[in-house]
């Protein structure tokens, strides 16, 4: 049973001193350190709790409190503090997750207080395999009953027979659901129509009714619709033509506003709305200069944030269905999700089901393009091995086949970029990448590789100038961009805004192992050298290499282009991060 109401009972002064001692621990982690704002939105609400506040803070003081937010913020229309508040809560399981407890913080759902969770046995009492949610925290051992002497089994007795016979029925079944599974039979529990993507309703803005506010509501439904329907992981929903079918209800709804100030400035508010609940999950204000506008090209990293692969339709379709590994859209979700987490007890789900949609679909460039991605990684650490051959050689046909069934989609082009790039074709890579990006100019994923390409292939001021674009329009998972970003940074010297980039990217990362060999290099050169080996250190750890192993071979775990290995092994040996003498 849930304990976390249990603080009513407990003796205040003493779960004060908890929720104190659980927040100094939860700022000294890996996890908050590199969540600055959740760091800081965990330690108001704990502040609050332990002044003696008698109720939950309200949205408002969160927002401007520790959320930054200008004093003329209005909760009613902007959900920020709800938002970040969920966030909140999903680092906080991520954290308690990977550490044991016996009492631990949250903050129930509905709710903006801190509260502390009680688990009745050390956690060290439970399996390693122990999947128990934390609604078993405090489940109780029922006692066995007296074996009854009179009740012991005969031979001949009926019902111990039907008991064997049971069992045998049990074991001729899973030995059949094994064959069926080993001859690919899993891969059919996905096969059926694949899940459309959700279907994003986009109202026009409401504004005045002056021509020029009219006229600026149609530049800017234009520019929103324009920018939505370059992704692949939305579908607008159109108008029902006379006569046609009727239409599939929208998931989200997307509500605009616009209001021309007397400074003549414009104020933009957009809100996401879930249909089903009827409830907004996401919204951003922004002032725009005359100069801005009717172009809005400020919005386009909303429109990033919206409809990209890490944006907030995707993650709200897997926060909702977080296991949901269907065909289809949910399969691509996961996917993302995979590459953000850097998730490996999925990755073998996420393959099978990206199989089961191209089975289903097998002229559909997203899911072949993600699954050469996939092999790709698979390649990445056994690529001196059969199976790592294998691997490549199906990664390269697949990113074939993505671009022959859709030489004109944003993913086949972008599938033969990396496909030419991992091969040293920076000629090709070049030419499929920009053709790409310029389908889909939004794409802050794609611009970010194509930046870290161009670097490789020795285009330094296009990679940059690529990589700035990618953070600019999304910087909520940065992952290759920011740590691609700050290792040139840091290269040239430029160390406090390397530094300012490695604090804001979010925890757990998808490019964990990446950050950790930049964040060594950074503080290297910074003078902490200590602290550079102890970062080097934990690399190994992640990485399962010995103390002595050079840096080529360390790296060569998780990246593939051989110039990025050698650049990144001499600025580890050059820092002082390791020693020179270890020879590749």
């Amino acid at each position: 049973m849930d304990q976390a109401k249990a603080n009513e009972t407990q003796d205040r002064a003493e779960v004060d001193r908890i929720i104190a001692q659980e927040l100094e621990t939860l700022l000294g982690s890996p996890m908050f350190t590199r969540s600055p704002v959740l760091s800081r939105l965990l330690q108001f609400l704990v502040q609050h709790r332990l002044r003696g506040g008698r109720s939950s803070p309200k949205a408002y003081a969160i927002a401007t409190e520790a959320l930054g937010r200008s004093e003329d913020f209005d909760p009613a229309v902007d959900s920020y503090p709800r938002v970040m508040v969920g966030r909140l809560r999903s680092l906080l399981d991520r954290y308690y997750a990977d550490t044991p407890w016996v009492h631990r913080l949250r903050v129930p759902q509905g709710s903006y207080e801190v509260v502390v969770q009680y688990r009745s046995a050390p956690p060290s009492a439970r399996s390693a395999g122990d999947q128990a949610g934390d609604d078993d925290v405090k489940a109780a051992t029922v006692p066995a009953a007296p074996a009854d002497p009179r009740a012991r089994s005969r031979p001949g007795d009926r019902g111990s027979r039907f008991g064997r016979w049971l069992v045998v029925l049990i074991l001729m079944a899973l030995a059949l659901f094994t064959l069926w599974t080993l001859r690919g039979g899993s891969s059919r529990l996905f096969v059926g129509d694949p899940v459309p993507a959700p279907l994003l309703e986009v109202r026009p803005p409401l504004a005045g009714n002056s021509p020029q506010s009219r006229a600026l509501a149609r530049a800017l439904d234009g520019k929103l619709r324009d920018g939505l329907r370059r992704f692949e992981l939305v579908d607008l929903l159109s108008a029902k033509a006379p006569g046609g079918a009727t239409a599939r209800a929208g998931d989200y709804r997307l509500d605009t506003s616009l209001v021309r100030t007397v400074e003549g400035d414009t104020d933009v508010t957009l809100v996401l709305n879930r249909v089903a609940d009827q409830r907004a999950i996401w919204s951003q204000q922004m002032r725009l200069t005359s100069d801005e506008t009717p172009e809005f090209t400020a919005i386009e990293p909303l429109i990033a944030q919206l409809a990209g692969d890490y944006g907030v339709i995707v993650r709200d379709q897997i926060q909702r269905q977080p296991d949901n590994f269907a065909a289809g859209f949910p399969c691509l979700a996961q996917f993302n999700r995979m590459r953000q987490m850097r998730n490996a007890a999925s990755a073998k789900r996420v393959d099978t089901c990206l199989r089961a949609t191209i089975e289903a679909n097998p002229r559909d460039p997203v899911a072949l393009t993600a699954l050469s991605l996939v092999r790709y990684g698979d390649w990445q650490p056994q690529r001196l091995m059969p199976a790592g051959r294998e691997a490549l050689g199906e990664a390269r046909a697949l990113a074939l086949r993505s671009y022959e069934s859709s030489p004109n989609s944003a993913a086949g082009l972008f599938a033969m970029a990396r496909a030419n790039f991992y091969s040293g074709n920076c000629a090709g890579g070049n030419a499929m990448g920009e053709a790409a990006l310029a389908l889909n100019p939004y794409d802050a994923d794609m611009a970010g590789f194509l930046g870290l390409f161009k670097l490789t292939c020795g285009q330094a001021d296009e990679g940059e100038a690529l990589l700035r674009r990618s953070l600019q329009l999304d910087a909520s998972y940065p992952g290759v961009p920011a740590v691609t970003l700050a290792f040139v940074l840091s290269q040239r010297g430029e160390l406090e805004e390397a530094d300012r980039i490695l604090d804001q990217m979010p925890s757990p990362s998808n490019m964990e192992p990446q950050y950790m060999m930049v964040r060594a290099v950074v503080l290297a050169r910074q003078g902490d050298v200590a602290a550079a080996r102890a970062q080097w250190q934990r690399l190994l750890a992640y990485t399962r290499q010995p103390a002595d192993a050079a840096p080529e071979t360390v790296l060569g775990r998780f990246m593939i282009t051989p110039a990025v290995i050698q650049r990144a092994s001499a600025a580890l040996r050059d820092s002082g991060v390791v020693p020179t003498e270890t020879a590749p």
